[in-house]
């Protein structure tokens, strides 16, 4: 049998149904602290529960497409995305069979709390320790397993911090070394020797000074640096 015939007798419906969806990870970093953006559940199930930011895949769409529509509509952001890991435990979902493919996203502080005032659906938690903590402190539990697509992408971002600079987006356009290290102890979830971390990332060749120096603080002003950026949201 040729494909042609083949296709011409081929049931889609003789097979279980099945359904994609993206979960999207938005993270930011302020106040020290790594933090991520969730959305509150208007439908069932897990109505008025805190959660990342997913919709279902539609025929036609692209995965990254869907992602970023779903980071837009229930987030309130426009910004790059990337995939990270796919979760398809059969009981992950009550509703049926959901395969839903993660991505995440880095965006500094001051478009995330742009973004949430004005969805007004969304909160920005920290993480600490790897966990979500409410304002009160208490442990935030996520739905379904956005727990552990949380720690998947957590877990990605660390393992991927000395090799690329898609962690560079978690700070403003230009930075000091203050806060680089700063963010590099967040995810790493430990202090680093400052000497020599800032010896290794000068000497890397991915940071360019700006020949300006901070503003504002309360302590003696630092040299301010850029990301020589490249296109990492694959």
């Amino acid at each position: 049998m040729d494909d042609t015939a083949f296709l011409e007798s081929y049931d889609p419906a003789a097979f279980p149904p099945l359904a994609v969806a993206v979960d999207v990870v938005p993270l930011t970093f302020t106040a020290g602290t790594l933090h991520v953006l969730l959305n509150r559940r208007a439908e069932a199930p897990a109505r008025n529960r805190l959660a990342l930011p997913g919709t279902f895949v539609r025929a036609e769409e692209d995965l990254r497409a869907a992602a970023q529509r779903a980071l837009r509509d229930k987030a309130g952001l426009d910004a790059p995305v990337r995939q990270f890991h796919a979760f398809g435990a059969v009981d992950r979902d009550p509703r049926m069979r959901i395969v839903s493919i993660g991505y995440m996203a880095v965006v500094d502080s001051e478009t995330v709390v742009r973004a949430s005032d004005v969805t007004g659906t969304c909160e920005l938690l920290p993480i600490i320790d790897g966990i979500v903590r409410s304002a009160t402190g208490r442990r935030a539990s996520l739905p379904f397993d956005h727990d552990a697509i949380l720690g998947r992408a957590l877990a990605d971002l660390r393992r991927d911090l000395d090799r690329d600079d898609w962690a560079f987006g978690l700070l403003a356009e230009t930075f000091s070394l203050r806060e680089l290290q700063a963010l590099h102890e967040a995810i790493r979830g430990h202090a680093v020797n400052k000497p020599a971390f800032r010896k290794r990332l000068i000497e890397s060749g991915r940071l360019e000074a700006t020949g300006e120096m901070e503003s504002g603080k309360g302590f003696r002003p630092a040299e301010l640096y850029r990301a020589r950026r490249t296109d990492d949201a694959a």
